[in-house]
């Protein structure tokens, strides 16, 4: 038998945490007595009501920032005023629980809470200040304080940015510290959604509910301890509701390069498998290069710790050095000195850095038995020959939506063309999230543009409130 729930919220990262805390009645309320952006301050001033039960649309009116979408941008200009000019300052935002608001929901993730961040090699920093890691009504200094309070020295944040390790642990705790733990099912795989009823089937399934949108029956599998013998066991789980949230991210499955000879043992796509190699001693300096293929800061993290255990690497990408659109070329210096390091040596073309060779604007054109890998110039046309003990790809992830309709096509703004958050997210309505091609649905996060924490969270925030609107008509009919 399913189980019925108000909402079923598909994937356990940072923006299906912040929903989760909202729909369990915690509601945000704006107590500043200035804000930066004027007009902003004047629309809330004085207001006595929940942002939940306000005018998003009024409200995200006229806002700027790194979001296409106007939600995002409204919760971020309040959690972190001025934060595109470098500024930290305190959110503007006091957050009050109200039992009424409680909305019945369960949380589905692959893992513990955190979604992707649980997966990261852990003494990474962050690319963003260690502030905009955090969520609502827990800064993420009051929780590293509060987690190592014996010692003087706070592990976790330098140069104002917090290690990913620091991070996942912050998201884990959250969940318990926020008294959300049984609105979550960690070790699950969704294996299907798919419409069953509409407004009859539901009546039956919570009685005294009337149904404005479909029924979808959320099913799957979960990993579980059996109460006997203290195994761990697969069993299947399904839940019944109007209202289905993805919250699934961008990094189910690596984008591939889809040359001959990419399925080789040797090519690899993730930098857990590299880490794994190097803990295992199965890449050491004297097995030979390492070839990265990518521009992008997995790329540079790979290098990193590539280079910090004395392994010669082969660094292959497509874009020219000083293309504008390179993302070490929209870093500070001061910020990211790391990522600036391997900018020079990705720059320098006398291969003065030891251990460490260059091929901007080359693309690979095949992966050979043999371990040689065929790389062809983007500007002339001339190939040359890599030998690579190991071939690791790093050039973006993608979403599996292979559990909802028809796979997940159609569902993003060119239809024609599968889901890919950076070049055609999913289509939703701005002010909802809910999905135009399914009623009913509704997507957050990455899977909408927002890949930043920053900017997830807004998605949280536009799903809250229409589903308390939503409930206002329910109760007025």
């Amino acid at each position: 038998m399913a189980v019925y729930k108000d909402a079923v919220v598909i994937g356990n990262g940072p923006s299906a945490i912040t929903l989760s805390y909202l729909l369990a009645g915690n509601m945000p309320y704006y107590t500043a007595q200035s804000h930066p952006v004027g007009f902003l301050h004047y629309r809330l001033e004085g207001l006595q009501q929940s942002i939940v039960d306000m005018d998003l649309q009024w409200l995200s009116e006229g806002l700027e920032g790194r979001s296409n979408n106007p939600v995002s941008l409204l919760f971020d200009a309040l959690s972190h005023p001025d934060a595109d000019l470098g500024v930290e300052q305190p959110s503007v935002l006091s957050w009050y629980y109200q039992p009424s608001k409680k909305i019945d929901h369960v949380v589905l993730g692959k893992g513990p809470p955190g979604g992707a961040w649980q997966k990261m090699e852990g003494g990474t920093l962050t690319i963003s200040l260690g502030s905009w890691m955090e969520l609502p009504s827990l800064p993420f200094r009051d929780w590293n304080t509060m987690r190592y309070r014996d010692r003087t020295c706070i592990p976790g944040i330098r140069q104002n940015r917090a290690s990913v390790g620091s991070v996942a642990r912050y998201y884990r705790d959250y969940v318990d510290i926020m008294g959300l733990a049984d609105f979550f099912v960690n070790y699950t795989t969704v294996t299907s959604v798919q419409q069953v009823g509409t407004d009859c089937d539901g009546e039956k399934l919570n009685p005294g509910v009337s149904q404005l949108y479909p029924l979808w029956e959320v099913q799957g599998q979960k990993v579980e301890q059996c109460q006997d013998t203290g195994e761990m066991k697969t069993v299947g789980f399904g839940y019944v509701t109007p209202h289905v949230i993805l919250a699934t991210g961008n990094s189910d499955q690596p984008n591939h390069l889809s040359v001959p000879g990419e399925n080789q043992p040797f090519v690899i796509h993730s930098l857990l498998h590299l880490e794994r190699l190097l803990l295992r001693g199965q890449l050491t300096p004297e097995s030979g290069t390492l070839l990265i293929v990518g521009a992008g800061l997995s790329a540079a993290d790979a290098i990193i710790a590539a280079r910090f255990h004395g392994i010669s690497v082969a660094h292959v990408f497509r874009r020219h050095v000083d293309d504008p659109e390179l993302i070490f070329n929209k870093l500070p210096q001061n910020m990211y000195p790391e990522y600036h390091k391997v900018n020079q040596m990705m720059a320098d073309q006398s291969n003065s850095y030891g251990g460490y060779k260059c091929y901007p604007a080359h693309r690979v054109t095949a992966i050979l038995s043999n371990h040689e890998v065929v790389l062809e110039s983007i500007n002339c046309g001339n190939k040359c020959v890599v030998h690579a003990v190991y071939v690791l790809v790093l050039i973006g992830m993608h979403p599996d939506l292979s559990f909802m309709p028809n796979s997940g096509n159609s569902i993003g703004v060119v239809p024609s063309k599968p889901v890919n958050c950076k070049t055609n997210h999913i289509d939703i309505h701005s002010y909802t999230h809910e999905t135009v091609c399914h009623p009913g649905i509704f997507a957050l996060g990455p899977l909408v543009g927002d890949n930043f924490v920053r900017f997830v969270q807004g998605g949280a925030l536009a799903i809250t409130s229409y589903l308390h609107k939503k409930r206002k008509i329910k109760h007025s009919l």
